[in-house]
């Protein structure tokens, strides 16, 4: 990041900054849905696997939408598309907010609001990132993807409390709020580097001809594998832990505390993710951060094998340390191979992956524990998933029908 000049730097400081709280917010109202996640149940007297779906709808939206993103990122730049989306979505909770239905909920919540979120999440701002640092990719998505653990440990506190003093429909309408007096006005501010802006406008026959290319390489299928199978594991655990916690014995308070606290931890993990990207590759980082995620796994687990509560913060220690890294790990993959005139749309046909292994991570957790009474089944498959991504990134390698602006 040094060789950047002193006005390039504190320009592409500023960007880093905007994306950091950008996902700040973005992620911390994702995630959050966790606290709204037994209210609903309770509410609207339906099964567990039946109110996942809500989740399930805004994950896949997230992925289904990103090669629309990735188009609309190229053609717009990050400003007017991020500006667009979060007036979306605010209106969406405030609709929201309102219904009395879960059908309503899954359409206004889940794809609407779902469709708004899509277009300032991890796709955008990382792509900002890595375009501002060419030379330190690994490192400048981490120090973004740093406002992602400070915001999902801020909005799962702040939304236990607002729903337990005010309900869920409250809590709605205040994330409505905080994207009109947040993201919308602070992202005026965001910007591309001059050579990446450029390039945005109509399409050329040469960006097209790259995209054909990078689809067509194997390169592309197996980072995209990966994100699907990494995507389908995290949110197995992510919309279901705190319900988990709470069924053997965890307050509510406590759990959504230590929920959040994973996401405390995740800033260290984000950024030895980073730096170990930069420093050993990126196959052998994810490889530690997926074992990382494993053991937490496992250490969750034996609350229902032993009782014990002592493996709560082992889980919360080892699980946190892997929150974010596919992302991570992925966007550096992706900018490696791939970055270029139409690397936006190239970044948004990978993201397809991440919206359907999302949607069956979570609506899977809420199925399994409908049919077996228990989350142990999901939590061997988020392992198993986990074990499959690492197969993926080590296969992941350039070919010729690959091209990288850094090679």
């Amino acid at each position: 990041m040094s060789t950047l000049t002193p006005l390039r730097l504190s320009r592409a400081g500023l960007a880093l900054g905007i994306a950091a709280v950008t996902l700040a917010v973005h992620n911390g109202i994702v995630t959050a849905f966790a606290v709204l996640y037994l209210p609903l149940v309770v509410e609207f007297g339906a099964s567990r696997a039946e109110v996942a779906a809500v989740q399930s709808a805004v994950l896949l939206l997230g992925g289904f939408g990103a090669p629309l993103i990735g188009w609309a990122f190229d053609r717009l730049g990050p400003r007017q598309l991020i500006q667009c989306g979060a007036l979306l979505s605010a209106v969406a909770f405030v609709a929201a907010s309102r219904v009395h239905s879960l059908p309503a909920l899954i359409v206004v919540y889940g794809l609407v609001g779902g469709l708004g979120l899509s277009t300032f999440g991890s796709q955008a701002n990382t792509i900002v990132a890595a375009l501002w640092y060419p030379q330190a990719r690994g490192r400048a998505i981490a120090v973004a993807d740093l406002g992602t653990g400070f915001g999902v440990f801020c909005f799962i506190l702040l939304g236990q409390a607002l729903v337990s003093a005010h309900g869920w429909r409250v809590t709605l309408c205040v994330w409505a709020a905080l994207l009109v007096a947040v993201v919308v006005p602070l992202n005026a501010f965001q910007r591309l580097p001059p050579t990446a802006s450029a390039v945005t406008g109509s399409p050329r026959p040469d960006e097209e001809a790259g995209v054909a290319r990078a689809i067509r390489s194997p390169a592309f299928w197996w980072l995209g594998a990966m994100r699907f199978f990494g995507a389908c594991a995290f949110p197995i655990m992510n919309v279901h832990m705190v319900a988990y916690a709470i069924g053997h014995g965890i307050a509510p308070a406590a759990a959504a505390a230590a929920f959040g606290t994973v996401s405390l931890v995740s800033l260290a993990g984000r950024l030895t993710t980073g730096w170990l990207c930069d420093r050993i590759g990126r196959a052998p980082t994810l490889t530690i951060a997926y074992t990382s995620a494993a053991l937490g796994i496992g250490c969750l687990s034996m609350l229902a094998l032993t009782g014990g509560q002592a493996w709560l913060p082992l889980c919360v220690v080892f699980y946190g340390m892997a929150q974010g890294s596919s992302g991570i790990v992925a966007s550096a993959r992706a900018a490696d191979l791939f970055a270029g005139p139409s690397f936006g749309v190239i970044y948004g046909w990978l993201s397809l992956a991440i919206g359907p292994g999302e949607a069956l991570g979570a609506w899977l957790g809420g199925r399994v524990f409908d049919v077996s009474g228990g989350y142990l089944p999901a939590f061997a498959v988020a392992v198993a998933a986990l074990a499959a991504g690492v197969v993926a990134i080590w296969r992941t390698r350039p070919s010729r029908s690959t091209y990288s602006s850094t090679s």
